[in-house]
């Protein structure tokens, strides 16, 4: 698995990099927990991995060695639950469309460095 970058204007894909997450993290400015529900509750139906959430940013920045031991993690995983998760909440509460000034992946987890004021 690597992390995938679209480098998007407007609705055209203009570029595409991917990062391995051994090797990198990704620090994501301007963040927001995109999910398309009816597509995630098909996935977590049929138990099949399918594209159906993501990260949108406003700028992405590959980084190393950023602790995160303190930052609370992201969960988004279709086949087990079809929304946006955080983990302090116990599931709770739907993260879906919430925004973060900044994210930091670490491996393959997604963490909050920085909350939206």
């Amino acid at each position: 698995m690597h992390w995938q970058i679209k480098i998007m204007q407007g609705r055209k894909k203009v570029d595409v990099y991917y990062y391995n997450p051994n090797e990198y993290q990704l620090e994501m400015i301007g963040c927001k927990l995109v999910n398309y529900p009816n597509k995630a509750k098909k996935v977590h139906k049929a138990g099949v991995h399918d594209v159906s959430g993501w990260v949108k940013c406003e700028e992405v920045r590959p980084i190393k060695n950023i602790p995160v031991d303190d930052l609370e993690k992201l969960y988004y995983n279709p086949i087990r639950d079809p929304h946006w998760r955080r983990e302090s909440d116990s599931n709770e509460f739907v993260w879906d469309d919430s925004e973060y000034s900044t994210l930091i992946t670490n491996d393959k987890q997604v963490y909050v460095l920085e909350e939206r004021v």
